[in-house]
């Protein structure tokens, strides 16, 4: 399979995962008992909606025809939720979850085997009752006639029975269409889908005039044309009407001729007053006529009136063909013709209709067919040439522009004589009047000219003649060259027609039976595994019912569409090869901040001032020397800021190689916590907090398995029932959080429960019990080093282990895959109130949004999530109260302390600030408390690379990490809980420097 084929597969496999993630993350938070949901439930099911609407459009550009029958059921469902017919309760939401549970073994199926699945038929039951079926569809489905017993029609019938349910489900959808005024915008899409769908079907099994028609229908739809939409459709009632009596299955067109009865009747009695009219008058029976008679025989056909609708045709047919012509028999005959038309409108209203007489017609018909023979005949002489038929002689395009009626009519003599050859000759006769003479003598006797004109090559005029003998090409060639002897001046080529491809002469079996168009020819090929295929086709007219052409082979993929969805590369490389990356990145920014020093050394820049003020007037050479450093310094400076600019980009790029949100690990556990707290007869609020801390890819998938085991052990045996609780003096709805914080370069996931705890006297007693310590040695544990008995292998407290989990079953493989990643589990509990698991884990590369501003001559950074706000006061607004430097903020103390002394930095200027200027304050948060931070300079806000602090810096308080500026520059990053530590200390110790013992501090 070539690489382009592989790399769409890839790129479904990873979009459709982020849909599917998408999908369970929005179902688990708005599917509520209630049906409301949180606030702003709406926009979540307009994300629903949209997210199944990108996987059908993928599914569909990949030919996976079963998983789009169930993403196109779910969005049928989501777009009732949204128009208010259904709430999105568990009713509606677990239904849709099978159906995302459907859609992921399909595109895994599809992912893994290159090749469509099959969707459960009970479950599109399901999906389809939800949807709400039609009662206009059931009632005139229940009254329909048997279908005959089918013919083969196409190799695939697999295929071919998707494609008949596709089309048979669509025609109520389409008939939606006839009422524009009714049509919301959901509503319109759900028409323009179901017949994109329809047209790419078509193309798959390569029916492409059938293709053309929804194309064409959606032209109609996009323009909001009535009688377009009304024409597209009568022209899918036709067509669905042979694919339903070749394949012998139900194709939908009797349900959608009943529901277009009133728009046809209606449609042939505007149709046949207009054609009256047009008809009245011969000089403006031109296309507008033949065009209406084309659409009302469409109408006649699905009326089943052969007769009227084959006349009408023709009518179309002789008046494009005549009107051009203005023979004279064309006003009699069209006036029969509308004889004829004058009483269709009222025959087909009859029960049952009543058709053309079958004499009348033929004769008119015999009649209008022998016009069209004379009149074409005659004009045909006259006609002039097109480019392409001149391109089909063999002649240039060019030539058109030389041809006079009299040479056009030469021409056609002659092509039309099958014993005369066309050549070209080109002839310079303006050096030897020798070979000038030789050559119309040449003209006169042995060929017939048809016509000549000039052309330039290099610089001199020479003359093309088209000529027509009986002769061969070496006789002229001979005679030619006994005018020329030296070919200088006279060449000749021969005028061959273009080789046309010759019509298959291998007969097709016609399957129709009743005289219709054969629909398939012998089977084409077909490839094993589908791949995406779109063969785009011009439309063509409507003036005949499709017919669905011969199999085709199939055509190219084509290029991959867009997909609607978060994006996400498919490029997979290993960890150490980005870390390599990473590190050749940081060597770029050192280099780069070198050359920014360089640029900006102020010693060339004084050096050439001091220059420049000794030279004044003086020597030419020397100023021109000292203009040409400048230039190239400034040129340097331009460099440098291009390059500082570009290693900026590059650097952001290259950070999200190796980190993701860990919001792309916790969105995959709402749906397990509903399910399983619906199994166990519990109802459980579970909430997810700090999705945006970002962790090295490869720890997503290390941390699924122990997050997910924990999650089981705290649902199964970590909250009590409802009841339990409730006796327990509990709300009957338990709390289980699942939340992240980011601590400089470790990440903390934390899992906690208020459930029953873990029994410290019931782990130390099965301890003892499986011989892991002796009774003696338990007694002298401490509490936490007896809760470590629950990662010991096979431990486990419960009475009995579930399907799901035992608390401690497991618990040891949980510690293993944390150890291994370098972290630790640590846990929290008291019996009766729940449990917190919280692990602690390095991050090999991690990025901090941070605050960046410098104190002194040093460069800090504080995470971003600590600071509330940047605030400017003069020296009047601190003031000490309670013993503390304070200013008055939106009216609340806010205690301050210089940073510099909280990190016991060298002290620059007064404190407390005094003179003029404005003093900048970090507002630092922990909690529900604040505190003030006085800096020099305010940098800017970025996100910072977060590297493993050396171990003496690491022990240095209020230290939690180092990062690189873009010049190169070393930034110590704080730690925002140390640092609210270290700030609080310090102004306690400023405070006993003035006074007594210090309040507490209250913000």
């Amino acid at each position: 399979m070539s690489e382009l084929i592989e790399t769409l597969w890839r790129q479904f496999g990873v979009e459709a995962g982020e849909h599917f993630d998408a999908i369970e993350k929005l179902l688990s938070a708005s599917s509520g008992e209630d049906g409301s949901g949180e606030d702003g439930g709406a926009e979540r099911v307009a994300a629903l909606f949209r997210s199944f609407h990108s996987l059908k459009g993928a599914a569909r550009a990949m030919d996976l025809f079963a998983m789009e029958a169930v993403a196109h059921r779910a969005e049928t469902i989501l777009g009732r939720v949204r128009g208010g017919a259904l709430a999105l309760t568990g009713a509606v939401g677990d239904p849709l979850l099978e159906a995302l549970d459907a859609l992921r073994g399909l595109a895994d199926l599809a992912v893994r085997e290159r090749r469509d699945g099959k969707a459960d038929p009970d479950l599109l039951a399901r999906l389809d009752a939800l949807g709400g079926a039609s009662e206009a569809v059931a009632a005139v489905k229940a009254a329909l006639p048997p279908v005959k017993p089918p013919t083969r029609l196409h190799d695939n019938e697999k295929l071919l029975t998707l494609f008949v349910g596709l089309l048979h489900d669509g025609m109520a959808t389409l008939t939606r269409a006839l009422d524009l005024a009714a049509l919301d915008a959901d509503g319109f899409r759900s028409v323009d889908d179901t017949a994109e769908r329809l047209e790419i079907a078509c193309e798959r099994l390569n029916f492409l005039p059938f293709a053309d028609v929804f194309r064409r229908f959606r032209a109609g739809l996009a323009a909001r044309d009535p009688d377009a939409i009304l024409r597209e459709l009568q022209a899918v009632t036709l067509a669905s009407a042979r694919v339903g009596r070749l394949s012998g299955r139900d194709a939908g067109s009797a349900i959608l001729a009943t529901l277009l009865a009133d728009h046809n009747a209606q449609a042939l009695a505007r149709g046949t007053a207009r054609a009256l009219e047009l008809m009245a008058d011969p000089a403006a029976a031109g296309e507008e006529l033949a065009g209406l008679l084309d659409r009302l025989a469409a109408t006649l056909d699905i009326l089943a009136l052969p007769r009227a609708a084959a006349l009408l045709r023709v009518i179309a047919d002789v008046t494009r063909r005549a009107a051009p012509l203005g023979h004279e028999d064309w006003p009699g005959l069209l006036n029969d013709g509308r004889a004829m038309v004058a009483g269709l409108a009222h025959q087909a209203t009859l029960d049952p209709p009543e058709d053309l007489d079958a004499a009348a017609a033929a004769a008119l018909e015999g009649r209008l067919r022998r016009f069209v023979d004379a009149a074409s005949a005659a004009a045909e002489a006259r006609r002039p040439f097109t480019v392409e038929e001149l391109t089909a002689f063999g002649l240039d395009a060019g030539l058109l522009r030389f041809l006079s009626p009299d040479s056009a009519a030469d021409l056609r003599a002659a092509v039309a004589d099958p014993t005369v050859t066309l050549y070209e000759v080109t002839a310079f006769l303006e050096t030897s009047a020798e070979v000038a003479s030789g050559f119309v003598s040449w003209l006169g006797g042995k060929v017939r000219a048809i016509t000549n004109w000039p052309e330039f090559i290099d610089g001199k005029t020479w003359l093309r003649v088209l000529v027509a003998s009986a002769q061969g090409l070496d006789p002229l060639r001979d005679a030619l060259s006994a005018i020329d002897p030296s070919g200088q001046f006279l060449h000749i080529r021969r005028c061959a027609p273009s080789a046309e491809d010759e019509p298959d002469e291998a007969s097709t079996p016609d399957m129709a039976g009743e005289g219709d168009a054969p629909l398939v020819a012998e089977s084409a090929p077909t490839m094993a595994h589908p791949v995406p295929a779109r063969t785009t086709a011009a439309p063509s007219p409507a003036t005949q019912p499709p017919d669905i052409p011969p199999a085709l082979p199939p055509s190219a993929p084509a290029s991959p569409r867009a997909l609607t969805a978060p994006g996400g590369g498919v490029l997979r490389v290993p960890g150490e090869v980005v870390d390599r990356f990473m590190a050749r990145i940081d060597g770029m920014v050192l280099l780069s901040g070198e050359l920014n020093g360089v640029a900006n050394d102020l010693r060339l820049e004084q050096a050439l001032a001091a220059l420049t003020e000794r030279l004044g007037a003086g020597d030419p050479e020397l100023r021109a020397v000292q203009e040409a450093v400048e230039h190239h310094r400034r040129a340097l400076l331009d460099l440098d800021a291009q390059l500082s600019r570009s290693v900026d980009r590059l650097r952001e790029s290259a950070l999200d190689l190796r980190v993701v949100p860990i919001d792309t690990l916790f969105n995959q556990f709402p749906r397990v916590v509903r399910e399983l707290a619906r199994v166990q007869g519990k109802t459980v609020r579970f909430t997810l907090d700090g999705g945006d801390v970002r962790i090295d890819k490869s720890m997503v998938e290390t941390l699924y398995d122990p997050l997910m085991h924990m999650v089981r052990n705290a649902i199964d045996h970590g909250v009590e029932s409802p009841a339990e609780r409730e006796a327990a003096g509990k709300p009957a709805q338990a709390t289980l959080s699942l939340r992240a914080v980011q601590r400089n370069s470790r990440v903390v996931v934390e899992i906690a429960d208020d459930g029953r705890g873990i029994s410290t006297e019931a782990v130390r007693a099965k301890a003892v019990r499986n011989g892991l310590i002796g009774e003696e040695d338990s007694q002298r544990l401490s509490p936490e080093s007896v809760r470590d008995f629950i990662f010991a292998s096979g431990f486990s407290t419960a009475d009995s282990v579930t399907e799901t989990s035992g608390r401690g079953v497991g618990m040891d493989v949980v510690r293993n895959a944390i150890t291994r990643l370098g972290g630790s589990v640590a846990t929290r509990t008291r019996e009766g109130a729940g449990t917190a698991f919280a692990i602690d884990l390095p991050l090999s590369a991690a990025i901090l949004r941070t605050l960046l501003l410098q104190v002194g001559d040093q460069v800090l950074a504080i995470p971003d999530r600590f600071v509330e706000e940047v605030c400017g006061f003069t020296a009047d607004a601190f003031h000490v109260v309670s013993g503390r430097w304070t200013v008055l903020r939106r009216n609340r103390v806010l205690p301050v302390v210089r940073l510099a002394d909280a990190l016991g930095f060298p002290a620059s200027g007064d404190w407390p600030p005094v003179g003029e200027g404005q003093r900048l304050i970090v507002v630092l948060r922990q909690g529900d408390r604040r505190i003030g931070l006085e800096i020099d300079k305010l940098l800017r806000r970025g996100d910072l690379f977060v590297r493993e602090s050396h171990p003496g810096l690491a022990e240095v308080p209020g230290v939690g990490g180092v990062s690189l500026l873009n010049d190169g520059r070393i930034v110590i990053i704080l730690d925002g809980d140390e640092l609210y530590r270290l700030a609080a200390a310090a102004q306690r110790r400023a405070a006993e420097g003035m006074a007594g013992t210090p309040q507490p501090l209250v913000s």
